[in-house]
């Protein structure tokens, strides 16, 4: 758990040790994403009206809203992968001034991409038998319990599990913000020295993330508007230690830095 702490810690301090300097690298991304949402809840609130609401209560967008909502979704993910690559940058490229860091080049951004497709493609595989036995087992657990107790807990270790995955494969991320290429495997590969200490980084984070959206869901205001911007601000907050995590990674186990 020590291990897990130093990382965690790590990533954390980077972000947070001088944060006008962590605005200023992420500025252009961040306001990418924050106007793709805004304007998602000016423009089609019926659209997200639509996806936040019941079966029961689900009533169908007009086509140019769905089609205006998937057109500004595209906008935040590449925001999203922008912000992440800038942050890679900012802390790995040695020497290197905040305006040549902007700079990384259309190729960068299209690899990058690429790569988190792959990976969300890897991990929905992995999640098809792992979802199948959360069924099975915490079913049959809540079956014999008389409660869902058993569930939640299968549940809760699965969204650990699912963590420690990504944690083992992402590492292709910053190196394909640097322009480098890194398959999968050899993400899997140079993470197994830590793999122990990512089961606790996982841990770590997914206690975070959920005293963040325990947090958020009770003062998230009303108004769909308001509240899908406060909903990304949050998704935005976990997603830079998440982020800064893999940098962390990235640059400890592949370039030799000391995670003082």
């Amino acid at each position: 758990m020590n291990n897990a702490l130093a990382i965690l810690t790590h990533a954390i301090r980077m972000l947070l040790h001088e944060p006008g300097t962590t605005l200023r690298v992420i500025a252009p991304a961040l306001l990418c994403v924050l106007a793709s949402v805004i304007a998602a809840a000016i423009l089609v609130p019926d659209a997200l009206i639509a996806i936040q609401s019941t079966p029961d209560k689900f009533v169908a967008p007009a086509p140019s809203s769905a089609m205006l909502l998937l057109f500004l979704s595209i906008a935040g993910l590449i925001g999203y992968a922008l912000m992440a690559i800038l942050w890679h940058r900012y802390v790995l490229v040695n020497d290197a001034d905040e305006g040549g860091l902007i700079k990384a080049g259309f190729s960068v951004l299209l690899g990058y991409l690429w790569r988190a497709i792959i990976l969300a493609l890897v991990q929905f595989l992995i999640a098809i038998p792992v979802g199948i036995a959360i069924a099975i087992f915490g079913g049959m657990g809540a079956a014999m319990s008389g409660g869902l107790t058993v569930f939640l807990v299968v549940g809760v270790i699965a969204g650990i599990f699912f963590i420690w995955v990504a944690l083992r494969l992402s590492v292709v991320l910053p190196a394909a913000a640097l322009g480098q290429t890194m398959r999968i495997t050899e993400s899997w590969q140079v993470t197994a020295t830590i793999s122990n200490a990512l089961w606790g980084v996982a841990l770590l984070l997914a206690l975070m993330n959920l005293v963040i959206s325990l947090i958020s869901n009770a003062i998230l205001p009303d108004g769909i508007g308001i509240s899908v911007i406060m909903q990304t601000l949050v998704f935005i907050i976990e997603g830079l230690v998440f982020i800064s995590i893999l940098t962390t990674l990235y640059g400890h186990l592949v370039e030799g830095r000391s995670l003082d």
